[in-house]
């Protein structure tokens, strides 16, 4: 590594001890945005068939020594149980996966991103990025009895080695496009790794790839860039739309070819989400480096720096702001996802979604 990069990575880390942001503890509301003070680092969200019921991914750490869990929320008594792991096992046989998955995973689970679809016979498959104990994509069959829903494991992906996942989404045929943030065998420099010090540079450590059943892989080289982050496609699938963190963009990819073919200007976008109207939903950080840093560092707990949630056309690329949020009652938003007349915004780190009017 050249000396002019190194005196830039210094530039990064050493700032950030005179910047922290303070952690939030209180669980009061601000106006009409209501704290959920339930959950353990909500950092995706998905909203589930009855359009009640939210699965919440409940994130340990991206390097996999912390372990999290998926947990089903009832929005409308407020019920949170757990999803995975739960109390009971079904065993069925794992088709969903690849030939090499080695197995259900033990208690080292720590899920990020989460895509649910229902397939082409009509089941319903929740796809998860997992970082514990090995880098894999779990895949769930969702089910429901007497309107309570459960979890039955169904295999899992196995991708490339050093990929490290974010987030994904599913195709009706089982298989998924999938954001990789950079190398995870990078070496570390002063704690930290390469990668991601790269990723930060803005150097293009990231792609997304395409998994079909069968194990047929592929990278979208439109896709390329510092810091992929969230995913989505279009209803037809034709289309992904791909968000470059540290670059700053969301990115819209014609899914047969690869190539780019639309950008829009979004800071630092984490997931992707759908509304009714069929405009896509994001989280943007916009605090400073060193304010994401001191969260980081205290993971776990709640953290006030802002962000804000961006609306998107995803035929004409224009965007607007519709909330922006600092301090109380959390900061740190890594999702936004509509259901009836609210948003549900987690986080990667604290004890709470907030929930926001959205019309």
């Amino acid at each position: 590594m050249k000396p002019a990069t190194c005196l830039a990575l210094l530039a990064l880390l050493l700032p950030s001890a005179g910047q922290a942001t303070d952690s939030i503890t209180s669980c009061e509301p601000k106006g009409d945005i209501t704290p959920l003070c339930q959950f353990r680092n909500p950092e995706d969200i998905v909203a589930l068939p009855d359009q009640r019921t939210l699965l919440v991914s409940q994130m340990g750490n991206m390097e996999g020594t912390e372990p999290g869990s998926l947990v089903f929320f009832d929005t409308a008594t407020g019920e949170v149980r757990p999803a995975y792991p739960a109390g009971t096992h079904q065993a069925v046989a794992a088709d969903w996966g690849t030939p090499d998955c080695p197995g259900e995973p033990d208690n080292r689970f720590a899920p990020h991103g989460l895509s649910l679809q229902q397939r082409h016979d009509g089941q319903w498959q929740l796809a998860v990025i997992n970082h514990g104990g090995r880098e894999t994509v779990e895949m769930f069959e969702l089910q429901s009895q007497d309107g309570r829903f459960s979890l039955v494991w169904r295999g899992c992906v196995v991708p490339a080695e050093g990929t490290w996942m974010n987030d994904l989404a599913l195709m009706r045929d089982g298989g998924f496009v999938a954001s990789h943030m950079f190398d995870k065998r990078a070496p570390h420099l002063f704690g930290m790794s390469t990668g991601l010090l790269k990723a930060l540079l803005g150097f293009n450590t990231g792609y997304v790839f395409e998994w079909l059943p069968g194990g047929k892989t592929r990278i979208l080289e439109g896709s390329r860039g510092p810091f992929l982050n969230g995913v989505a496609l279009s209803p037809d699938e034709s289309t992904v739309f791909a968000n470059i963190s540290t670059g700053k963009a969301l990115r819209r990819l014609d899914r047969a070819s690869g190539t780019m073919t639309g950008s829009v200007a979004i800071r630092q976008p984490d997931n992707l989400s759908w509304d009714k109207n069929g405009k896509l939903l994001t989280a943007g950080v916009t605090a400073s480096l060193a304010a994401q840093q001191s969260c980081s560092k205290h993971h776990g707990e709640t953290c006030a720096a802002a962000f804000a949630i961006y609306r998107i056309d995803p035929v004409t690329l224009q965007s607007e702001v519709i909330l922006q949020q600092e301090g109380a009652p959390m900061g740190a938003g890594t999702v936004a996802q509509p259901l009836g007349d609210f948003l549900y915004i987690g986080s990667y780190t604290g004890n709470r979604i907030l929930r926001v009017p959205y019309r």
